[in-house]
């Protein structure tokens, strides 16, 4: 595995704050997790403190694993990127089609949260394409969408080679969600009204968030991988006026360290 994809797949990582209900590892770059010529599994751990939900101002950790397989051939199937195929893939240009989990999110998450239900964990599909420009940026759209509504992510990335072995990526990337999403995410229908005592509130679809997010990686002995990142970001539009947003801004950390099989 090169500096290089550990990249791209650390990019996609510290997008997930602008996601709702954090589904983890999705973001602009949904990049394959190999380029042409290469295969490889990878295995460890990882840890990530953000938001109770886009908007709270309740900070949670989670541990998760870091499986990640990938196939010269386009195939990846990881916790990281979910399952899917790149049937264009290239060098620099990838275009794709993957099925990924989607979190939800519970009342136990926050207090603010009380009566307003618990939306349920699901599978997302997207289409994502990506294109390198240069050696050091890259530009990207990921389309997902499920029974909760469709988002797009769109952002560019620009990548620092630091040393032969330590990489810094920087992306930055916006949010944009229909109606039926942020409906989900950030409405409140009249049961939840009732229930929670927040006034009933229907968003429009459009931009919701805003998030850019620092990552490195550096590659030792050998076969080791240490991964860590920060991202910030902004809740946006009608998003933002929803009354269960208590912080319209939003940080998060994450570190991971993984092992290369092969």
């Amino acid at each position: 595995m090169t500096p290089r994809h550990v990249a791209a797949w650390i990019a996609t990582v510290c997008g997930l704050s602008a996601i709702p209900a954090h589904a983890q590892y999705q973001g602009i770059v949904s990049l394959p997790p190999v380029g042409p010529g290469d295969s490889r599994l990878l295995l460890g751990g990882s840890g990530i403190v953000r938001p109770a939900y886009l908007g709270s101002d309740d900070l949670v950790w989670t541990v998760l694993p870091f499986i990640d397989y990938a196939n010269r051939n386009g195939f990846f199937a990881s916790t990281g990127s979910g399952i899917g195929y790149s049937f264009v893939n290239t060098a620099t240009t990838q275009v794709g089609v993957r099925m990924i989990p989607r979190f939800g999110r519970r009342e136990s998450q926050s207090a603010d949260l009380r009566g307003m239900g618990d939306i349920g964990f699901g599978v997302e599909a997207s289409v994502y394409w990506t294109q390198a420009l240069s050696r050091v940026w890259t530009v990207g759209l990921n389309l997902r969408g499920g029974d909760k509504g469709a988002e797009l992510d769109a952002g560019v990335r620009r990548d620092f080679q630091l040393a032969p072995t330590t990489r810094l990526s920087v992306t930055g990337f916006m949010t944009a969600a229909n109606g039926t999403s942020q409906q989900n995410w950030f409405g409140v229908d009249a049961g939840q009204s009732l229930a929670s005592g927040y006034g009933p509130y229907a968003p429009s679809s459009g931009l919701r968030s805003a998030q850019l997010a620092v990552s490195a990686n550096h590659v030792f002995a050998g076969r080791w991988i240490a991964i860590g990142g920060v991202g910030l970001g902004r809740v946006l539009g009608d998003a933002a006026d929803s009354p269960i947003v208590r912080d319209r801004s939003t940080a998060t950390a994450f570190a991971a360290i993984g092992y290369q099989l092969f």
